[in-house]
């Protein structure tokens, strides 16, 4: 789908001046690698600003290839097993998934494709869920399907916080990224960055999360972004 973007950035700040210019190294890290055309080929096919993905890989990984985090989660975009597993099934069920992308993920996990992505009651049909959760893990330490995992993820998250054409709730999708889907409840009363920084019960890591991609000298704001109107 297209998506409108206008970022409800908030003028709260996680970086001083001087860091937000050690930063722009950073930027300059992940527009000089080689992964680069990977995060732009799969933020045009996820229909997403070029600058809020490098703003999520800046603030996941540090555009560093490709560690396993303390909670599981493989970088570049910090994506956990059962996340990659997730956003397969939801696309599975929105036939979202060309061939080509069917047959690139049964080669990374062939469980999760054994019966064609077919879908049974909400479910990927006779797929044992451990073992196709086991393969994935592997495979997110393929850059390139990573990143095809992580914008698939972030897309999926972004269309669950929009209405209609151009009303994105951005900060919350942020939020959701970050902290997984059981902190909705934590910021559903709130449709701004600002309100859920200061009035929401997410943690101090989901706030800085989000001061770290939309707030002042955060990773958007020092990319001065064209598309992304702060």
């Amino acid at each position: 789908m297209g998506r409108a973007f206008v970022i409800p950035a908030t003028n709260l700040s996680f970086y001083t001046d001087a860091q937000a210019k050690a930063n722009e190294a950073i930027i300059t890290r992940i527009k000089t690698a080689p992964y680069f055309a990977n995060l732009q080929k799969y933020s045009r096919i996820e229909n997403l600003p070029i600058e809020l993905v490098i703003a999520v890989v800046a603030t996941e990984s540090g555009g560093r290839e490709l560690g396993k985090n303390p909670y599981g989660a493989v970088g570049l975009m910090q994506v956990k097993k059962i996340a990659a597993f997730e956003a397969i099934r939801k696309a599975s069920i929105a036939n979202e998934l060309d061939a080509q992308e069917k047959a690139w993920i049964k080669t990374k996990s062939p469980e999760i494709a054994k019966n064609d992505f077919k879908i049974k009651y909400g479910s990927l049909e006779g797929v044992d869920v451990e073992k196709a959760k086991t393969e994935l893990e592997a495979a997110l330490f393929d850059t390139e399907f990573n990143i095809f995992i992580g914008t698939m993820l972030l897309g999926q998250v972004i269309d669950s916080y929009t209405e209609g054409k151009d009303q994105i709730y951005l900060s919350k999708a942020i939020a959701i990224y970050n902290q997984g889907s059981g902190s909705r409840r934590k910021i559903e009363d709130y449709d701004n960055a600002t309100d859920i920084i200061q009035k929401s019960t997410l943690g101090a890591e989901g706030k800085n999360y989000i001061k770290k991609i939309l707030g002042k000298n955060g990773y958007v704001h020092i990319q001065k972004p064209k598309i992304i109107n702060l």
